[in-house]
């Protein structure tokens, strides 16, 4: 949110934006999620996974990732995890990594993203 203070405005963003622009590959997760292992497996089949920033939600403390997990839910529009952010936009969910795979164009767009 801005806060506007005579001619000048303060910026606060909050901490889901602080981590997505910091990271270039960002994903909001749960250790105990099946779509969020799928997302990891596919990250692993391509050697990236150790590029991505994951936060296991679930793995921290329950006030900051109820936190994450709204200003995550503004960013997209939706609450889901996993939600997958490449170079500071949303890249999508598992659901975007299964279509990928199904028309085998994981490895062109990971390359197009710079992950590979």
């Amino acid at each position: 949110y801005s806060n506007y203070t005579g001619n000048i405005y303060i910026t606060k963003m909050g901490k889901a934006a602080e981590l997505i622009k910091a990271n270039k590959y960002f994903m909001s997760s749960k250790s105990w999620c099946p779509d969020c292992k799928y997302a990891k497996a596919i990250f692993q089949k391509y050697g990236v996974l150790d590029k991505v920033k994951i936060v296991e939600l679930d793995k921290i403390d329950p006030k900051e990732a109820e936190s994450l997990e709204k200003e995550i839910t503004a960013i997209v529009g939706r609450k889901w995890v996993p939600t997958i952010f490449f170079n500071g936009k949303e890249f999508g969910t598992e659901e975007t990594l299964k279509k990928l795979e199904s028309h085998d164009q994981t490895k062109k767009t990971f390359e197009q993203a710079g992950l590979l």
